[in-house]
């Protein structure tokens, strides 16, 4: 390889091994080489926007990530929350029902 490898006139004419001046004296070479210039710009582009559509779909993936975590964190602290409700009230339930059993104010109809 004789130039840098940018796509330029200068190097078109390095690789070519001639001057400058006389790469200018092919003007369908030099078309030729701007349109496959331009060819290699426009699907660079796309991809390049595919990159960046990718970059954000994984920042929107790793924001949906860190959102679900913390929503299971939360209903998993609710649940014990719970729980300990549920509990409390079954206990308090039993001391009530035993409570009412033992109690002399419940009057007992005979079924004759």
């Amino acid at each position: 390889m004789r130039s840098d490898g940018s796509l330029t006139i200068a190097s078109l004419a390095a690789e070519a091994g001639v001057s400058r001046a006389s790469a200018y004296r092919c003007p369908h070479v030099l078309a030729e080489f701007r349109n496959h210039v331009a060819d290699r710009e426009e699907a660079a582009a796309p991809a390049a926007s595919l990159r960046q559509e990718v970059q954000a779909l994984k920042a929107a993936e790793r924001r949906l990530r860190q959102e679900h975590a913390r929503e299971v964190r939360e209903l998993r602290s609710s649940i014990n929350v719970l729980a300990q409700q549920v509990q409390l009230l079954t206990l308090e339930n039993q001391r009530l029902s035993q409570t009412a059993a033992r109690s002399d104010r419940v009057t007992h109809i005979d079924r004759r």
